[in-house]
């Protein structure tokens, strides 16, 4: 990337990070009782208002209010990869895997409903020339064979083949999901290492570390509370990166704590998260 693309990019990552949640933004969402509440105050009183201008907030459901803010995601992304896309570039190829692996799972979720309008709407069509398979096909894909066969000339192909269930009833929708992201952080990986050196690269290494970090601490949180699973169920589900928080104290965290317990442990160990709200949920 030029000197003056990475100058330009940097401008741009810089306005658009000026425009996300605050701490006290979270606070308030926090406190909010419905959906409802959510999409009010995302639409009034946070940088959303442009993508939820001309919603009726009292009427909207989650799954739509999700795949609005999710397609913010999309075009923030698509904004700045035109700084960045040349030959040589290929760091915000992470982005485009985030989308692929989103669109498969959807697609795994999905496969047993008769109703894809959910899946319609939430398809990101405007990225279709960068992604690795036809995303405009997965709305057609009924059986998990059809689905490999959209998969067919991508790498997803044989990382899905081998977990291909008996029936629908049988998916193990947890277990893709483990496969899928162990992939995608691998290839993130490869790119970094690829794309940058010194300083950089410790640094964006220290970024997704950490991001690994918080999604395991969400999973523990919610399979505990909500699930009571078991600590060899929590464990099988959780990527083995540790940047904060060891791996011998969070194995002792999920093997003694419960859900309550286990926010308060986090707190105490790394990660300033709230604990007195009622209900929290991530």
């Amino acid at each position: 990337m030029s000197d003056q693309s990475s100058l330009a990019m940097a401008a741009k990552a810089k306005a658009m990070y000026g425009k996300h949640l605050k701490s006290d933004d979270y606070t308030e969402l926090l406190r909010k009782k419905t959906v409802q509440e959510i999409a009010g105050y995302l639409k009034s009183e946070t940088a959303f208002k442009s993508v939820l201008q001309g919603i009726n907030e009292f009427a909207i459901h989650r799954g739509h209010l999700e795949m609005l803010i999710r397609q913010t995601f999309y075009l923030d992304f698509l904004e700045l990869i035109r700084y960045g896309q040349s030959n040589k570039d290929h760091f915000y190829e992470y982005g485009v895997l985030m989308i692929e692996m989103k669109q498969i799972l959807m697609t795994i979720r999905l496969l047993s409903e008769t109703d894809k309008t959910n899946q319609i709407a939430q398809l990101p069509i405007f990225a279709n020339r960068m992604i690795s398979f036809d995303v405009e096909k997965l709305i057609k894909v009924n059986t998990f064979d059809e689905l490999l066969n959209v998969l067919k000339n991508t790498p997803y192909y044989n990382l899905l083949k081998p977990l291909k269930p008996r029936s629908v009833l049988d998916i193990d929708y947890a277990n893709f999901e483990v496969v899928l992201k162990s992939y995608y952080y691998k290839r993130v990986y490869e790119i970094i290492e690829q794309e940058f050196t010194g300083k950089d690269k410790q640094d964006i290494r220290d970024l997704f570390d950490t991001q690994i970090e918080l999604e395991n601490i969400t999973k523990i949180y919610r399979l505990k509370k909500y699930y009571n699973s078991s600590p060899v169920e929590i464990k099988k589900v959780l990527n083995p990166t540790y940047k904060r928080i060891n791996k011998k104290l969070l194995d002792e965290l999920i093997e003694t704590k419960d859900a309550h317990g286990f926010l308060l442990a986090i707190n105490q160990n790394g990660y300033n998260i709230p604990t007195d709200i009622k209900e929290f949920q991530y």
